[in-house]
């Protein structure tokens, strides 16, 4: 039997991803860079960068909070208006 000591999990907040996924636009800093800035793992840093760059094409990424806080405002109103929609036929 192995014991394995798992680290704590870290929470970052849209805004932190969004601030950390700008800093490896434009090969300012690498993923790596980031990781030990941030304490994040690899696989952490390749999605906030993926999204950033998704969200920056014009592209909603399903089940994802946006990075942007105007895209995330917009993903709260689209959602009041889907569920006031849903009370209305009900």
């Amino acid at each position: 039997m192995t014991n394995k000591i798992r680290k704590n999990r870290q929470e970052f907040s849209p805004d932190q991803r969004l601030e950390y996924a700008k800093l490896m636009e434009g090969d300012q800093y690498t993923n790596l860079q980031v990781m030990d800035l941030s304490g994040a793992g690899a696989t952490a840093v390749l999605r906030w960068k993926s999204q950033h760059l998704a969200e920056q094409r014009g592209k909603v990424v399903q089940r994802k909070v946006a990075l942007d806080s105007d895209k995330r405002r917009i993903q709260s109103l689209e959602k009041q208006l889907a569920d006031s929609k849903r009370d209305v036929v009900l």
